[in-house]
């Protein structure tokens, strides 16, 4: 018997500071085949694909009723939100979502201790 890949979400989320943190939502995950049809694609494809793997979300509206995690729903939404919701989902499909913290373990970026090469050109003494 092979393995079947059972169909996963991602969590989508922002980190304390961002314009839209505290919103969230779950979006389904997609092929590889599916994955290069968007990137190949235009922004319409990316925002519609967005809305039919959209699962959940924590939006209501002005009356704090709850709007629908449907694409119609998503017409309900401001632009810039639904836009960062779908960036996200994007960069979360393929691990790089700017709100998932650094592990505590990550190097600090100091300098290499390795010299430095020099980007210079020799004198034509040195050269030869």
């Amino acid at each position: 018997m092979g393995y079947k890949g059972t169909p996963r979400t991602v969590k989508i989320q922002f980190a304390e500071g961002h314009e839209h943190h505290g919103a969230e939502a779950r979006a389904r995950r997609m092929s590889l085949g599916e994955w290069e049809a968007i990137i190949e694609s235009d922004e319409d494809n990316a925002l519609a694909e967005f809305g039919a793997r959209l699962v959940s979300w924590n939006l209501t509206d002005d009356d704090d009723q709850p709007i629908p995690a449907t694409p119609e729903g998503m017409r309900q939404v401001d632009t810039s939100l639904v836009t960062a919701l779908k960036t996200a989902w994007l960069q979360s499909i393929v691990g790089v979502h700017s709100a998932d913290p650094l592990p505590q373990s990550s190097p600090s970026g100091e300098p290499s201790p390795v010299e430095s090469i020099p980007t210079e050109a020799l004198s034509e003494s040195l050269a030869s």
